[in-house]
């Protein structure tokens, strides 16, 4: 039987690890060498087999870790959480107790006083009736019209992995998907749609920025400069916002502000062009027709309108020659690098990781998985501190991973679903490392579920302790 006619748990319980060797480049530069000489990315042990692990407090398997590991569950959708109102005859703004909304997402992570952790979280509510809205003052949220449910919370996270306070402080957006962290402190979330303007609601597909110092609600102001489309993750690096878009066929973007922000707010008062990435000398390359391996030259094509009326940044991006990719999602700095990855990228549609050198002005497919007992349908990704490697979650069919691709260039896992098959997202570091925050999705519909419920279909968000640099490389 092949590994294709079984579950993806069985075939990963009986996988042999192989052997590594030492790597000399940055991370996946070896899997971009062996992938050139048409072999498969190795498996290796990582940090041991995944086995059902027992969250430290209750005992209950949610998911399953190597040996070493811990984990709490440091939030659910539906807990207690703050948000404000404001109250109509003083006009001050009241604290008020409400459910946290569910459909958790892309995650950023902050230092904050007496040694927490800031996390900010998005929410992904589309405009569907029963979804929990994320609460904000009417004067701070970026639409009136109550459908639009999605923002952010804002987590705070003690020495000890509890949970202190979460507050509401984004609201009024849609789709919130992925997004990405700034130098200056401040976490940039994506809406992953485009919802033309109309007389009762401004245009949607913009991205906001969220200062993680403030505790209260943050006013949504859109990046307009940035770009209006269906966004999904952003990195900035040098003066430069690069961003993803979830559609195909898609580009992948670069915002070039001025003057270079240096605080929250900069940003939405930037200006300056939006560009699309190009394969030099071939208009309209596929991505899907890449060769794994091969490093080519770029260039970029300017949007005419970033911010048109209706969705069009894309078709504007292909009338200028731009480069086509399969949904792009994940978005993350190693090394002075971009990563990214397309979750129904190549010719079987299981995922492209794409490395872009800003130095050299390169482009390289540097995985495509054609078994998805491998991977499948990579989505957030992030750089692992301690080894370098880079952490990609799945938003696959059946059970989901988190694949840890190392620089030597093989392949292993760190996480798996058990109790629990929604889709990992969210995954970030704690500043100093010692902690991984991981976050299952969770399904629509169940603002009135019990907490066995949510912890089996719901939103729930993991704190990960353990011997992260203890990586084994055989």
């Amino acid at each position: 039987m092949s590994p294709d006619t079984l579950s993806r748990r069985t075939f990963l319980q009986g996988t042999a690890a192989v052997g590594g060797a030492v790597a000399i480049g940055g991370p996946l530069s070896a899997l971009t060498a062996r992938a050139a000489q048409g072999a498969q990315p190795e498996r290796v042990v990582g940090y041991g087999p995944l086995a059902p692990a027992g969250e430290i407090d209750t005992g209950v398997e949610h998911i399953r870790l190597p040996q070493g590991f811990q984990y709490r569950v440091i939030s659910r959708e539906n807990d207690p959480s703050i948000a404000w109102t404001t109250d109509p005859v003083t006009g001050d703004r009241v604290e008020q107790t409400v459910p946290t909304p569910g459909i958790f997402d892309g995650t950023g992570a902050f230092p904050g006083p007496n040694n927490t952790t800031i996390l900010i979280r998005n929410h992904e509510m589309r405009q569907r009736d029963g979804e929990l809205p994320v609460v904000v003052p009417a004067a701070d949220r970026y639409d009136a019209n109550p459908s639009f449910r999605g923002g952010n919370t804002r987590l705070v996270v003690g020495r000890d992995r509890r949970v202190k306070r979460v507050t509401h402080v984004l609201g009024g957006t849609s789709t919130n998907c992925a997004g990405g962290e700034t130098p200056w402190g401040s976490w940039i979330t994506c809406e992953e749609i485009f919802v033309a303007a109309t007389a009762t609601s401004p245009k949607h597909g913009y991205s906001f920025e969220i200062d993680a110092s403030q505790d209260g609600p943050t006013k949504a102001v859109p990046i307009k400069a940035a770009g209006a489309f269906s966004h999904e993750a952003v990195v900035y690096l040098d003066g430069v916002l690069y961003q993803t878009e979830d559609r195909t066929p898609c580009g992948f973007y670069r915002y070039l502000p001025s003057p270079t922000p240096k605080k929250a707010g900069d940003l939405a008062a930037s200006t300056g062009p939006l560009q699309a990435i190009k394969r030099t000398g071939t208009a309209n390359f596929n991505a899907n027709a890449a060769t794994v391996g091969e490093t080519f030259a770029v260039e970029w094509v300017t949007i005419p309108n970033p911010d048109p009326a209706t969705d069009t940044v894309r078709s504007q991006g292909q009338a200028a020659g731009m480069m086509t990719f399969s949904r792009l999602e994940g978005c993350w700095v190693g090394g002075g690098k971009v990563y990214f990855d397309s979750t129904s990228g190549g010719p079987a549609g299981l995922g492209q990781i794409w490395e872009f050198d800003p130095k050299a002005q390169t482009l390289r497919l540097v995985y495509q998985s054609t078994n998805a007992a491998v991977l499948q349908a990579p989505d957030n990704l992030v750089y692992a501190p301690h080894t370098g490697d880079l952490w990609v979650q799945e938003d696959g069919a059946d059970e989901q991973f988190v694949r840890g691709i190392t620089q030597d260039g093989r392949i292993y896992d760190f996480a798996g679903t058990l109790l629990n098959d929604t889709e990992f997202c969210g995954g970030v570091f704690s500043p100093d490392g010692s902690t991984f925050f991981l976050s299952q999705q969770g399904g629509r519909g169940l603002q009135n579920a019990s907490p066995s419920e949510i912890d089996a279909a719901g939103g729930v968000t993991y704190a990960i302790w353990g011997p992260f640099a203890r990586r084994r490389s055989n």
